[in-house]
């Protein structure tokens, strides 16, 4: 009698459904934290222009941080929340990629990207935008 348990091969078509399925959100978060340490290292090199780099780096893997008035005013709290905020909304976007991705018949990371990617540059753009606006209303520019 055959057994009624779905088997799943190792390396199936299934098994890349459930990973991109499981992990989409995580590699999001993943992601995002990996730009945030290039751009926290940036920082504390010397240098004006490692610097800018390194706050443009920190606000695209952070885009919430504007929410909390970050170019205008700093402190923990503010920080944290931007943090924790962000960390939501990337990982959020991520889940959102990887339920699209599913969709198709064969699902693996060259789908998740294909999703995620439009998702991210528009968060990005949306980030840098209110990044250069703050700058306009503060008169840095």
């Amino acid at each position: 009698m055959a057994s009624k348990s779905r088997r799943v091969v190792p390396d199936g078509i299934v098994a890349h459904r459930n990973a991109v399925r499981q992990r989409g959100g995580l590699i999001a978060v993943a992601l995002a934290l990996g730009v945030l340490v290039v751009g926290l290292v940036l920082l504390v090199l010397p240098g004006s222009l490692t610097g800018l780099l390194g706050f443009v780096l920190t606000f695209i893997a952070l885009p919430t941080m504007p929410l909390f008035g970050v170019p205008a005013s700093g402190g923990l709290s503010r920080y944290a929340m931007s943090f924790v905020s962000s960390i939501v909304l990337w990982w959020i976007i991520g889940h959102y990629a990887s339920l699209r991705a599913i969709r198709a018949v064969i699902a693996s990371w060259p789908e998740w990207r294909r999703e995620f990617r439009p998702l991210a540059i528009g968060l990005v753009l949306g980030a840098l935008v209110s990044l250069a606006l703050a700058a306009l209303v503060l008169g840095a520019l």
